[in-house]
């Protein structure tokens, strides 16, 4: 009988899948985190814990960060996003343009 090496399957946490997934979308978008943070009325930093699973999330912020993104609230927990919305998972970072706001003077 063939040996047949298993693969563990690896299963993200809701939190970690959330955290990949508006990331992906807000890439794909070409949206910034300081542009998402500002349509959603949120904080950058928090923004950007949020995107590395370090914080946990109340619903009312999933529902201001699903709006600021344009994508269902519900569609955000879902493993499979990229596949179903067709995004590109080899896209890490939103193309740079020019700051929101003024560079502060030093």
């Amino acid at each position: 009988m063939p040996h047949v090496a298993k693969t563990k399957q690896v299963s993200l946490s809701l939190r970690l899948i959330f955290a990949r997934n508006i990331r992906l979308v807000r890439v794909n978008a070409g949206i910034s985190q300081e542009r998402m943070a500002a349509d959603a009325g949120l904080d950058r930093a928090f923004v950007g814990t949020l995107e590395r699973g370090q914080r946990n999330i109340s619903i009312d912020n999933i529902e201001l960060i699903a709006k600021a993104i344009g994508m269902a609230p519900h569609e955000l927990m879902h493993p499979d996003l990229a596949q179903i919305h067709g995004l590109d998972a080899t896209i890490l970072r939103a193309p740079r343009t020019a700051r929101p706001y003024p560079a502060k003077k030093r």
